[in-house]
C-alpha cells in the first residue's frame, strides 16, 4: 500500500514538473517572438521570463571586457544594476561564473559568501549565472538574482531553460554585434565617400554616374538631380573641353573591362578657378564581374605650381647662372695665360672655382629635374678617401689659416651620389669659415656593420644645442655664419636623398662636430 501511494506521489511530482518545462517553454517561445528594435527591448521579455520560471526577482546580461562589467540590459529591479552601467568585475558574483564553465549558483550568499569582495548587506542573497559566448569567444554573463531570498537546487528542466535562455541570447549578441560592425563600416566608407580632399563618383559600368559625393557637387555648383543618371563625362567635371571628356569616358571603358586606369587633368569651377587633379578610375569586382566604376580625383594644383617653380629655377640656372659662369670662366682663362707668377695663381683659381660652380650648377638641375618628376635619387658607391682628398684640394684654395687633420678609413665606400663631394665640402667650408680665427679641424670616419660617419669637428665657438636643428633648415644659418645658411640645408637635403641623416654634436676639440651618416656600401 506504502509503495503504491510512493509511485503514485512521484508521478504526481514528475507530471507537476513537465507541466512546469512546458509552461517555461511556451513563454519563452512567446518572448523569444516578441518584436523590438533595440536590443534591449528585444531580451526584457526574455529576461522577463527567465526571472518567472527559475523564481528570481531580476536579470541582467553584462559584458566583461578589461576587468570591467557593463551592464547592457536587466529586468527587474536590483540597486545600483541598470543598462549602461559599468563597474568593476571583481565587485560581481560574476567573475565566478567566467572562471568556469558551468552554471554558478550561489544559494546564500550570507552563509557562503560573507569574504567575498562581492559581498555586502545590500548584495544580493541568491544568484545564478551563465557564460554568454559571442563569435566562439567569452563575452560575459547571463544572470538572475535575488535580493533577500535563498534558493533551493535548480531543478533539471530548470537547468534546461538556463541553457535555452543563454543560447538565444547568444544569438541576439552576435547579430548585435554584426549590426554595429556593419553599421561602424558603414560610417566609415560615409566618412570616406565624403572627404573633404578627394572628389569621388560612383558609376555603372557604362559610365552613367549613380553617386557623387559633396566636394564633387559644390565643385561645380550641382545638386544630385543636376547629373545622377547621366554618363560622368557629360557633366560640368569634364564637358569644358572635348579632350578631357574623351579622357574620362576612355578610363570608364577601360575600368568596365576590369582595368585601374591613371592620369592628369583640369576642371574649372563653379567659382571660377581652375585645378588640377591626379584621377584614379578602377572597376569594383563582384563574382568576377565589374559591378560599378569608382573615379577618384585628387587636387594636386599646388603640386604643378610647385614644379613651375622648380622648373623657373631650373631655367634661371641654365641661362642666367651659366651664361655668366662661362663669360667669367672665358676672362679666367685668359688671364691664366697672359699672366704669371701669383697673379697667374690667383687667375686659376678664379678658374677652378668657376668650373666647380658650373659643376654644381648642372648637378643641382639634375636634382630639380628629379624632384619635379617626382624620381627618386639613386645611390651608388662613393669611396670616402678619395672625396674628402679632393676637398681638401678645393678648401685649400680658399684662404686663411687652418690645420686639417685626417684619420679616415680610405678604402670604406658609402652609399652616396655624385653630390655627395658638394656636401662634404659645404660642411667643411662652414667649419673653416665659421670656426674662428686659425681653426683646428679634425676629419674622422666610424663604421659599424652597415653604416659610415663621417664626423668633421672643429676648435671654435660652437653651435648652442636650440639651433642645431634649425640650421639644416632654409633659409636658415647658425649663430656664427653670415651667409642665408643653403649650404647646410643643401647638405641636409642630399643626404636625406641619400637615405642617410646629419646632425649636430660637441666636439672633443671644444667646438661643434658634423656627423654624416651613410648606408654602408657592403
Amino acid at each position: 500500500m506504502s509503495d503504491s501511494v510512493g509511485e503514485e506521489r512521484a508521478a504526481t511530482h514528475s507530471a507537476t514538473e513537465q507541466d512546469k518545462h512546458l509552461a517555461a517553454m511556451q513563454d519563452l517561445t512567446e518572448a523569444m517572438a516578441a518584436s523590438g528594435d533595440t536590443f534591449e527591448e528585444r531580451v526584457e521579455p526574455v529576461l522577463a521570463t527567465g526571472r518567472k520560471h527559475l523564481n528570481f526577482s531580476s536579470g541582467y546580461i553584462g559584458a566583461a571586457s578589461d576587468g570591467v562589467q557593463t551592464v547592457l540590459a536587466n529586468s527587474g529591479s536590483v540597486p545600483g544594476i541598470a543598462a549602461g552601467v559599468e563597474r568593476p568585475l571583481s565587485d560581481t558574483y560574476c567573475k565566478h561564473t567566467l572562471r568556469g564553465s558551468e552554471i554558478h549558483v550561489i544559494h546564500a550568499a550570507s552563509e557562503s559568501m560573507s569574504d567575498d569582495q562581492a559581498y555586502d548587506e545590500s548584495a544580493p542573497e541568491s544568484y545564478v549565472g551563465t557564460v554568454i559566448r559571442a563569435n566562439g569567444a567569452v563575452y560575459g554573463t547571463l544572470c538572475f538574482m535575488n535580493n533577500d531570498e535563498p534558493i533551493a537546487k535548480l531543478s533539471d528542466w530548470q537547468h534546461t531553460l538556463l541553457e535555452h535562455l543563454a543560447q538565444w541570447i547568444e544569438s541576439e549578441v552576435e547579430r548585435e554585434l554584426a549590426v554595429d560592425t556593419r553599421d561602424q563600416s558603414q560610417r566609415l566608407l560615409e566618412a570616406t565617400f565624403d572627404s573633404p580632399e578627394t572628389f569621388i563618383g560612383i558609376l555603372e559600368p557604362d559610365g552613367t554616374l549613380v553617386k557623387a559625393n559633396e566636394l564633387s557637387l559644390e565643385f561645380i555648383d550641382a545638386k544630385p538631380t543636376d547629373v545622377l543618371g547621366e554618363p560622368a563625362w557629360e557633366a560640368a567635371w569634364w564637358n569644358h573641353s572635348d579632350t578631357a571628356q574623351q579622357k574620362c569616358k576612355d578610363a570608364v571603358e577601360r575600368a568596365s573591362s576590369g582595368e585601374t586606369v591613371r592620369f592628369e587633368s583640369s576642371h574649372p569651377g563653379a567659382d571660377g578657378r581652375q585645378i588640377s587633379t591626379s584621377i584614379v578610375v578602377r572597376p569594383v569586382m563582384a563574382a568576377d564581374a565589374v559591378e560599378k566604376v569608382i573615379i577618384e580625383a585628387t587636387d594636386i594644383t599646388d603640386l604643378k605650381q610647385h614644379e613651375s617653380k622648380i622648373e623657373f629655377f631650373n631655367s634661371i640656372l641654365r641661362h642666367d647662372v651659366l651664361n655668366g659662369m662661362t663669360v667669367i670662366n672665358s676672362r679666367a682663362e685668359l688671364l691664366t695665360d697672359e699672366l704669371s707668377g701669383s697673379q697667374a695663381a690667383h687667375a686659376e683659381t678664379i678658374l677652378d672655382w668657376g668650373e666647380d660652380i658650373v659643376s654644381l650648377t648642372e648637378k643641382i638641375r639634375t636634382v630639380l629635374s628629379a624632384l619635379s618628376a617626382d624620381q627618386p635619387i639613386d645611390g651608388q658607391p662613393v669611396q670616402i678617401g678619395p672625396v674628402v682628398d679632393s676637398v681638401l684640394d678645393r678648401v685649400a684654395t680658399a684662404g686663411g689659416n687652418h690645420s686639417i687633420e685626417t684619420d679616415l678609413d680610405w678604402g670604406i665606400s658609402v652609399r652616396a651620389g655624385n653630390l655627395f663631394e658638394d656636401v662634404v665640402k659645404n660642411i667643411l667650408l662652414n667649419a673653416v669659415q665659421h670656426a674662428g680665427t686659425n681653426p683646428n679641424i679634425e676629419i674622422t670616419t666610424e663604421t659599424t656593420d652597415s653604416l659610415v660617419q663621417l664626423r668633421i669637428a672643429d676648435d671654435g665657438p660652437g653651435i648652442p644645442p636650440e639651433q642645431r636643428e634649425a640650421i639644416f633648415k632654409e633659409g636658415e644659418a647658425s649663430s656664427q655664419a653670415t651667409g642665408t645658411g643653403f649650404g647646410l640645408f643643401f647638405a641636409s637635403v642630399m643626404i636625406s636623398n641619400y637615405n642617410g641623416d646629419i646632425w649636430v654634436e660637441d666636439s672633443d676639440l671644444g667646438g661643434s662636430e658634423f656627423v654624416i651618416e651613410l648606408p654602408k656600401q657592403l
